[in-house]
Formats: structure tokens, C-alpha cells, sequence
């Protein structure tokens, strides 16, 4: 099953407005990707510095993300990446190096998304279904994207829902589930999470996505 991939840095369009002073403003922007069925992380960052525009720029020291150094890049414009093997880490740390040494860190947070399923291997169209799964409920600024395909169809459907209660579960609409034709859907969730944060006067903000792996399900 293909995945949709949301957000990388060079596709999101970060527009900054601000009133020109004396000491240039920095920010920092960061965006984590993770495979479950592949078991693979992709990593981006961006450092941006200016006066009335933010460009990107090479700090003074490389950027780390959990310690280890991120590949730079220059084209088209400056940014770190890193990719690679591994399980996946509910914390995730950037860091880098000022002009005097000393070291800055933004940090993010994700719970993983464990075993999930709607509890029937059936879904009607004019009821309502509660997707469940183990681990942690949604917390601000996450949301749970599903993306449905029927392979006999040609079809690729996302749906965004966005979850406030206390339990690791989302209400699934019965208008969201008659937005699927009858027949087989394979299915996978993507967590996504927003972070921001001021650090030392940097503005700092990251996206987190946790893709799943797929399940099927009989949609009658």
C-alpha cells in the first residue's frame, strides 16, 4: 500500500511577517517522518535568521537530531537531513550550537500508535464505528488522519479527525464512514503532531508523523 506523505520542509509554505529590528530573528523548523511497516525515520531542519525576511541558513555548529549529525544540504536551499533504520522514539530532540558554544535544544513528543482496529472486520455505512488502539489519547495539537484505499476501485480516500477526549480511541461518523463505497478498504492512520516552543528567542516548531501499518475491512 502506498503511502501519502503530508508535510516535508521544502513543500510547507512558512510565511513570517514581522517589523524590522536591530538584531536579527532566528527560527527553526523541523519535521519528523516515521514508517512503521519499514521501520524507517526521515528527518528534516531548517535554521532561517533575518530582519523583516527569514532565510535559511548554516548555523554555527551542525544540527543533531538524537545526538547524531544531519546531512547538509544546499540545493535548492540550506537545509539538514537524515534518514535511517530504527524503532521508533515517543521523544525526539533536536540540537545545535550558538557562536559562543553553547548548546540549544527543541524537543517533541509523540506516543506511537500500538494495535488499533474498529473491533469488526465489518463496517456499515449508516452506523457510526469507534477506532480504538493501544498507547497514549490524542493530546494537543495532534490530530489522526486515515487514509483508505480500494485497490478495485482506484480509490484513495483521507479523512482528518481530530480527537479531545481521554481515551486512546476516535469516533469514527457514520457520515465519514458513507463516504466509502461498499466493498474492501485497506486502511493505515497517520498521528501527526505541532509543537512550538521560544527557545532563547529562536521560534521554534516541528511536525511529528507516525504511519501506521494497514488493516482491511469489509465496508457493507
Amino acid at each position: 500500500m502506498k503511502h501519502i506523505f503530508f508535510l516535508i520542509l521544502s513543500a510547507l509554505a512558512f510565511s513570517f511577517c514581522q517589523t524590522a529590528e536591530p538584531a536579527k530573528k532566528r527560527s527553526f523548523e523541523c519535521y519528523v517522518r516515521y514508517l512503521e511497516p519499514e521501520a524507517q525515520i526521515h528527518v528534516e531542519a531548517t535554521m532561517r535568521e533575518g530582519d523583516t525576511t527569514l532565510q535559511p541558513i548554516q548555523p554555527e555548529g551542525n544540527i543533531l537530531y538524537q545526538g547524531k549529525e544531519m546531512k547538509l544540504l544546499t540545493t535548492p536551499n540550506i537545509t539538514y537531513r537524515l534518514d535511517k533504520p530504527g524503532r521508533f522514539d515517543a521523544q525526539h530532540v533536536f540540537s545545535w550550537k550558538d557562536v559562543k558554544g553553547n548548546t540549544t535544544q527543541f524537543e517533541m513528543q509523540l506516543s506511537p500508535v500500538q494495535q488499533f482496529g474498529f473491533g469488526s472486520k465489518q463496517l456499515s455505512r449508516q452506523k457510526a464505528a469507534t477506532l480504538t488502539w493501544e498507547g497514549e489519547p490524542l493530546s494537543k495539537g495532534e490530530t489522526m488522519v486515515f487514509l483508505w484505499e480500494n485497490a478495485a476501485l482506484g480509490k484513495t480516500i483521507p479523512m482528518e479527525i481530530i480527537s479531545t477526549g481521554s481515551q486512546p480511541s476516535v469516533e469514527f461518523p457514520a457520515s465519514k464512514v458513507a463516504q466509502l463505497d461498499p466493498g474492501t478498504w485497506t486502511y493505515y492512520l497517520v498521528r501527526k503532531k505541532l509543537t512550538k516552543a521560544d527557545i532563547n528567542g529562536i521560534a521554534a516548531s516541528g511536525i511529528i508523523e507516525y504511519y501506521t501499518q494497514s488493516d482491511t475491512v469489509e465496508v457493507k
